[in-house]
């Protein structure tokens, strides 16, 4: 009773839910029911996990998986991957996340357990909504929610219904297709209200008032954001609150009340740092970064976007994405070699039982082994090229990545283009009076001149022009010519390169030698950089060489210093090339680099 009432109570009231939850753990210790008291830790991970408290709830996961894994329960310990990834996802630990949704998912699939391989589809594509990945975003969630729609309809289908209709509406919204987003939304609101889960009903409601906040329909945003916010006070969660105090903000600043917002973001930002909730710290520097400027205080404004920026530079990790992205697709592909492996198998079996019908004659055999032979043969070939593929694919999606980040980045200048926004739209008030007419323009010209400045920089950090518009050769002559001073002399020799080079070697490659020469700049004290860059018939060797002052790269490489070097290693093992670092101290540092070309 304790056990069930715990869970029960997780999505209505945590407070009630956490008290059960102890009674139904010193009342099964006493029973010692170890099977019990395994589900019973599972549940208050889950009560913990929706009070995000994570660690907690981290910690009742485990303490059940042991039990579980005692008991050889496979079923049960492939249950509580799903539940655990759902925790390290929360804490953005994405790639730990991924692994263990992933190995979840090859159990229920195996065994043909299509209920629990759809919840674990959704929690997958749930991540992929976190990593901005909207199109396998909504393709994960979408199958999963065909599936609960097709089953009869029951408390626990209609819960599922109410989480995936809401995250498949994130996902909608993020594709900027608000019509779908509202349909869903409004979906999970009416069904999460007709069960009584009253977390994901608030969810539901103030995400309508944020979509309805973007489309400056003020009083349904009003309305919905209220509903919020009354059923998180019943709920009992005090983060959970003050999130939804951050929508309400932003409703205030989008009607133009930047002191009202000010005030409630200042209050409940203290909250965010202290439970240390990086997502809403993220949105409170950001609408702060927003509100300072309207209210025409430049430092403020700057303090908070330097915060932000931070914040989101930790947060958004460009490897992470890549390489879960990369797991989804090594196990799709093992997937299908799986299928394609069974299919062969069921072939031979097939003709193993019409030879044996026939009789196995000297020349069938001879004949039944070359086929075969011919057959491995063909199926490692195709393996191999799927290797290539993938690894082809590790790095465009990197490359990809970084684009997508350059364009993020680019959209942190809308704070810039508020502000001048704000100025032009006071120009019709001074139309009579010169003075402060000409004093906005001016200002006004400034704040643009800096927006445009600040995109041109990161973009070209992100992915220079020079490579996008031409070649490799005139990205590194642009690369020199602007890092060359009288204090660094970088000689550039390239011999045989050639313009149509396959586009990820020329993207390594020219990122290789900028975190060369920036090490260099940074940590050796050279005046002299030699860089070449010579491509024969079947390679490119490049070799970077400067008279700095050196270094041990055994021991740079066992720090976390090392990672750049690390970077570069990994990089060149994609393109299945070779590097080796030559350097001593006091000796300078030489790197010499092989890749392939065909």
């Amino acid at each position: 009773m304790y056990a069930d009432l715990t869970w029960y109570y997780a999505s209505v009231s945590v407070d009630s839910a956490l008290n059960y939850g102890k009674k139904a753990i010193t009342a099964t210790e006493k029973l010692q029911d170890s099977v019990l008291l395994a589900q019973v830790h599972s549940d208050l991970g889950a009560v913990h996990f929706r009070n995000n408290d994570f660690k907690k709830s981290e910690q009742h996961y485990l303490k059940s998986y042991q039990i579980r894994k005692k008991q050889k329960n496979a079923a049960g310990i492939a249950k509580l991957n799903n539940n655990l990834a759902s925790v390290y996802q929360s804490s953005f630990q994405y790639n730990k996340a991924m692994k263990m949704y992933l190995e979840a998912l090859k159990y229920f699939e195996a065994k043909g357990d299509a209920r629990n391989a759809n919840i674990t589809k959704a929690n997958i594509g749930l991540l992929f909504v976190d990593l901005k990945d909207n199109p396998n975003a909504v393709k994960y969630i979408g199958e999963a929610v065909k599936y609960f729609e097709s089953q009869e309809r029951s408390v626990e289908i209609e819960n599922k219904l109410c989480e995936n209709y809401l995250n498949l509406g994130k996902a909608f919204q993020m594709q900027k297709k608000y019509a779908e987003a509202e349909l869903q939304y409004q979906k999970s609101s009416e069904i999460c209200n007709k069960v009584g889960n009253k977390q994901g009903f608030s969810f539901a409601n103030r995400n309508l008032g944020n979509l309805y906040t973007l489309q400056r329909k003020d009083s349904l945003a009003a309305v919905n954001l209220q509903m919020s916010q009354e059923v998180r006070e019943e709920f009992n969660s005090k983060i959970d609150q003050e999130s939804n105090s951050i929508d309400v903000a932003q409703h205030l600043i989008v009607q133009g009340k930047y002191p009202e917002g000010k005030r409630m973001l200042l209050k409940i930002l203290p909250l965010f740092e202290k439970e240390n909730s990086k997502e809403n710290q993220l949105s409170t520097y950001k609408l702060l970064t927003n509100v300072y400027h309207h209210l025409a205080k430049p430092d403020s404004a700057e303090y908070y976007f330097e915060k932000y920026i931070a914040l989101d530079n930790e947060l958004v990790n460009i490897g992470v994405s890549s390489s879960t992205a990369e797991l989804e697709k090594k196990y799709q592909t093992l997937k299908k070699d799986s299928e394609i492996l069974q299919q062969k198998s069921k072939i031979l079996k097939r003709n193993v039982a019409l030879l044996s019908l026939v009789g196995v004659l000297l020349l069938g055999a001879v004949f039944y082994r070359n086929r075969q032979h011919r057959q491995k043969a063909e199926l490692q070939k195709a393996i191999l090229h799927q290797q290539d593929l993938a690894t082809r694919a590790v790095i465009t999606a990197e490359d990809n990545e970084r684009k997508r980040m350059a364009s993020h980045l680019h959209d942190g200048v809308g704070q810039l283009l508020t502000a001048a926004n704000m100025n032009v739209s006071v120009l019709n008030d001074y139309k009579n009076d010169p003075e402060n007419f000409n004093t906005i323009i001016h200002r006004t010209s400034g704040i643009l001149a800096d927006a445009i400045n600040d995109v041109r920089t990161l973009s070209h950090q992100m992915m220079p022009n020079m490579l996008i518009k031409n070649s490799l050769t005139n990205a590194l002559r642009d690369l020199i010519e602007k890092i060359s001073s009288p204090k660094l002399t970088v000689n550039l020799q390239i011999e045989g390169l050639n313009n149509d080079l396959d586009q990820n070697i020329q993207v390594t490659l020219y990122r290789i030698i900028q975190e060369c020469i920036n090490n260099t700049i940074k940590h050796s004290g050279a005046d002299k950089i030699d860089i070449s860059v010579i491509q024969t018939d079947h390679r490119i060797t490049t070799e970077i060489a400067d008279n700095g002052k050196g270094f041990d790269p055994a021991k740079v490489m066992d720090k976390r210093d090392g990672l750049g070097l690390q970077n570069m290693n990994a990089r060149i093992e994609l393109l299945k090339g070779q590097v080796r670092i030559d350097s001593a101290a006091g000796e300078g540092t030489r790197i010499f680099i092989q890749i392939p070309t065909v």
